[in-house]
């Protein structure tokens, strides 16, 4: 009877300390969790860039010589030695949200007399000695309010008449009875600058 009992009372010992187990057991593996869900918003910069003929009220690109020829004694419509001129480039970047770099390039130039040359400067002191690849039209704008968001940059050309030597007078009359349409191509092209990386602090 005693043997009975006191394997009973052992029963009931391990049972108790099974319960006992279990519950700190289960306090050490609980954990406080919270889960905060939130948003992300983000709005796109707008870019907007144009370039256009600064004489031509349509804003189109439609560069002509022959409408910015100041000399009066040649038909109309026509440049011939002696004629001189310029014409604007209009770099507009009004509406845009992002500092930019634009680049001004000529290529495909045809039929242009040998005598006609282009130059940097309204006094016709710094010939541009080669148009297709001439880097001193390229510009930059800011983004900040405070930057001007519109850029001109004139090129201006002349055929000089050469006047009492007749050194050249060979090559002008030769360009007069081979006359034809002098075509060049412009392309202006726009670029958003690339943002500076943050700094860690």
């Amino acid at each position: 009877m005693m043997k009975k009992n006191h394997a009973a009372r052992l029963g009931a010992l391990a049972l108790a300390l099974t319960l006992v187990s279990t519950c700190l057991m289960g306090g050490t593996l609980a954990k406080y969790t919270t889960t905060v869900t939130g948003t992300a918003t983000a709005t796109v910069a707008k870019w907007v860039f144009n370039a256009y003929d600064a004489t031509d009220n349509t804003k189109q690109f439609n560069v002509k010589l022959t409408d910015t020829a100041l000399n009066g004694k040649v038909t109309a419509g026509k440049i011939a030695p002696g004629t001189d001129g310029s014409f604007t480039i209009e770099i507009d970047a009004t509406d845009s949200e992002v500092a930019l770099d634009y680049i001004i390039a000529f290529s495909n130039i045809i039929n242009k007399p040998k005598n006609l040359s282009f130059y940097s400067d309204e006094a016709f002191n710094t010939k541009i000695e080669n148009l297709v690849g001439y880097s001193g039209l390229n510009g930059s704008i800011g983004n900040d309010e405070k930057d001007k968001k519109t850029d001109t940059k004139t090129i201006y050309w002349k055929w000089p008449y050469e006047g009492n030597d007749g050194a050249n007078d060979s090559d002008d009359t030769s360009s007069g009875k081979t006359a034809g349409e002098m075509t060049f191509t412009i392309t202006v092209t726009g670029t958003q600058q690339e943002p500076s990386k943050a700094v860690n602090s």
